[in-house]
């Protein structure tokens, strides 16, 4: 799922508590062991298979993908014009929406395929849910007295949306279960943290991220993966940071950067297949970290430590790919089962997608 306004300088998400189902071995990775030892493994030491697609589209300019089906590829430029393309990277047909009528977006939250309807499902940060078909054709909008509090929105089922909160003056969340015409059916209450309570900062969006076939939700500042379903949030991953675990309330506090040096400040994480990818702020050291783990054991499987030294080098920053012989610092941009996707613009106008089996 791409959000295109997704970084955020602070953000907050609640916490869902675990349910009671009986689960006790949730994985677990442990990004806080030697953090000082850097290897020179990258992506392609766990690659079964790397194919490339190169994108012929003059005036689209780096197309980041949001969804991939048998037939289509989607993909959003960086100037938000959404890209349909055929398995062959050929462009199928380019809409342009921004604007606030019909059909149109003035601040896009979040964009993402939904499988389920074979359709494109957008939030309006302003107040509204639009849906396309998968040719980019407009099909509906929803605005109503809840589309105007949806932090992000993403498909359950044929008829079911999960919906986070936007933040409000009493730091009251829920994920909320909605109908297909974004009327709420049910509400799950996670348990309020720290962060949450704290008045020294700014709250902001949450979101939610499928991985793996399953749609995830994270609290920012906490540390387990929760799974959703329509009644149900069950543990799917914990993340340990050990002694460097940032306080929760901490991730909400504006200035005073002494107060988080000593500790790690996640900043992007992934899952696909059994790997987990984290990209992490380490203050002290002056460096961001790029990660990746094997779920299924535990191991950490690449660590590459990106400091001033790397930058005055001219190293790409990002989790390594040796590719062609090329060596590439790449961010993931989507994510499907097991396949890692990542595009790059070149200078000649063409983008070539990297397609990552893993």
């Amino acid at each position: 799922m791409t959000a295109p306004n997704r970084i955020l300088s602070i953000c907050i998400l609640s916490v869902c508590a675990i349910t009671s189902c009986g689960q006790t071995d949730v994985p677990t990775v442990n990004i806080g062991k030697a953090i000082s030892q850097t290897d020179t493994l990258g992506i392609e030491s766990i690659a079964t298979r790397i194919d490339t697609l190169t994108f012929h589209s003059d005036s689209l300019y780096d197309i980041k993908l949001f969804g991939i089906t048998d037939e289509r590829i989607f993909g959003l430029t960086a100037n938000d014009i959404i890209v349909i393309m055929d398995r062959n990277g050929q462009v199928v047909n380019t809409v342009k929406r921004l604007g606030r009528g019909p059909g149109e977006f003035a601040n896009l939250g979040s964009i993402e395929y939904d499988p389920y309807n074979d359709e494109i499902l957008m939030l309006d940060l302003w107040n509204k849910v639009i849906r396309l078909d998968s040719d980019g054709n407009f099909i509906d909008e929803i605005r109503n007295q809840h589309t105007s509090s949806i932090g992000d929105i993403s498909a359950l089922g044929k008829d079911r949306y999960a919906a986070t909160g936007m933040s409000d003056k009493n730091r009251k969340y829920s994920i909320t279960i909605m109908d297909r015409d974004i009327n709420p059916v049910s509400e799950m209450f996670p348990l309020q943290n720290d962060a949450q309570r704290s008045n020294q900062g700014i709250i902001a969006l949450e979101y939610m991220q499928t991985f793996n076939s399953k749609l995830l939700y994270k609290p920012f500042g906490e540390f387990t993966y929760y799974e959703l379903s329509d009644s149900l949030y069950t543990p799917y991953l914990t993340v340990d940071c050990g002694k460097y675990t940032l306080p929760t309330e901490m991730n909400v506090k504006v200035g005073d950067s002494m107060d988080k040096k000593n500790n790690f400040q996640i900043d992007i994480e992934l899952i696909c297949g059994k790997y987990y990818f984290v990209q992490y702020l380490y203050e002290k050291g002056m460096c961001w970290f790029y990660d990746i783990f094997d779920v299924s054991t535990g191991k950490r499987v690449s660590h590459f430590r990106y400091g001033m030294e790397e930058y005055e080098a001219g190293i790409d920053e990002g989790f390594i790919l040796r590719y062609g012989g090329e060596r590439y610092g790449i961010l993931p941009q989507y994510v499907k089962d097991n396949v890692l996707y990542w595009s790059r613009f070149n200078e000649g106008g063409t983008t070539t997608l990297f397609m990552i089996h893993l």
